[in-house]
């Protein structure tokens, strides 16, 4: 993976404020029809099996757009800025290591934002955002004994069986009377051959919940679930985490900064001050760990009209809309620090 920050230090003492931008790709085959802009036009991606259907290409323009505005009035501003490039949003495998690493250190203010998704047309804003899901990715390996299926059965221990005996349990565990919980074995990989007793097993999976200690009853329960499975079998495993964030909550002070600059922003008619996300992202582990040093943050969505929905292989957005985006950030950024 690749990260980089970027500070911007300005004359006077003032807040230290972070700006996450996202810049992952995901992994989609992108439309070649001809009727698809981006194919058309010649601006398609050119690696197969890798495409922005999300606009993460779009936060880093944003970002770059910003950083120069800002580098051209920083005689007017105090304090500093933190660029925050994120690699790995898509899998939630970016922030957490990018946290260890310090780069939430010190911020009293952070902010994320996305283009689309719940503002997916021109003109709307979201000041703020709730309902980020906690989540945490495992690969489990399960490892058997291979032995002939038709001579010496008895002689294997069967990785494959232990593994879909866990994945039919693991979508059985009991929901929790706090809140919602998710979890999912979204892949399953076992066996060599048709008369071979799997030796081997590896579920791809993940659990959420709308607060970290949800997700961390799924956990517990999952790991639970996958050690009795394996024990029926004779297997043993062995778990990977790979990615999760906490969950969280933009503040009320972050947010009324952002929705008092929309109202100098004529391109936005529609500003609404929070919405219920009610799914993964792992910005949220960033502005959690803010927050619990006693700072603010919020994350944004910004409108932008698009072609087709987030993930998809036909996604395309209207790159007029940056402009205004650019400037509804740049502002945002000018009230935290100005003089």
């Amino acid at each position: 993976m690749t990260a980089f920050t970027a500070e911007m230090k300005f004359a006077g003492d003032g807040p230290a404020l972070g700006f996450r931008i996202d810049m992952d790709s995901n992994d989609a085959f992108e439309s070649k029809d001809s009727d698809h802009r981006p194919t058309k036009e010649g601006f398609a991606s050119v690696n197969e099996g890798a495409m922005h259907a999300c606009g993460h290409d779009a936060h880093v323009a944003i970002g770059l757009a910003v950083a120069e505005i800002l580098a051209g009035m920083k005689d007017q501003l105090k304090g500093s800025i933190r660029f925050i490039f994120q690699p790995a949003e898509e899998g939630l495998r970016g922030a957490r290591p990018m946290v260890f690493a310090g780069v939430t250190k010190g911020l009293d203010h952070i902010v994320g934002m996305h283009v689309g998704f719940q503002a997916g047309k021109k003109g709307l804003l979201v000041c703020g955002t709730k309902g980020f899901l906690a989540s945490t990715k495992w690969d489990v390996t399960i490892n058997g004994k291979g032995a002939h299926a038709g001579a010496a059965p008895q002689e294997g221990c069967n990785a494959l069986l232990a593994g879909a005996v866990a994945a039919i349990n693991l979508h059985a565990i009991t929901r929790h009377s706090d809140g919602v919980t998710r979890i999912n074995v979204g892949k399953m990989v076992a066996g060599e051959g048709r008369n071979v007793i799997p030796p081997k097993a590896l579920l791809v999976m993940e659990t959420r919940g709308v607060t970290s200690e949800l997700n961390d009853y799924m956990v517990e329960e999952s790991g639970r679930i996958i050690k009795a499975a394996c024990d029926m079998y004779n297997c043993t495993y062995s778990i990977e985490v790979t990615g999760g964030s906490q969950s969280g909550e933009s503040s009320q002070e972050m947010i009324d900064i952002v929705y008092e600059a929309a109202q100098d922003i004529p391109h936005y008619t529609n500003v609404i001050k929070m919405s219920d996300l009610g799914g993964g992202e792992d910005y949220a582990h960033m502005m959690s760990e803010v927050q619990k040093a006693g700072g603010i943050g919020t994350y944004m969505q910004v409108g932008v009209s698009i072609a087709a929905g987030h993930h998809n292989n036909r996604f395309d957005l209207d790159e007029d809309d940056l402009l205004p985006a650019t400037e509804i950030m740049s502002y945002i950024m000018y009230k935290v620090l100005k003089k």
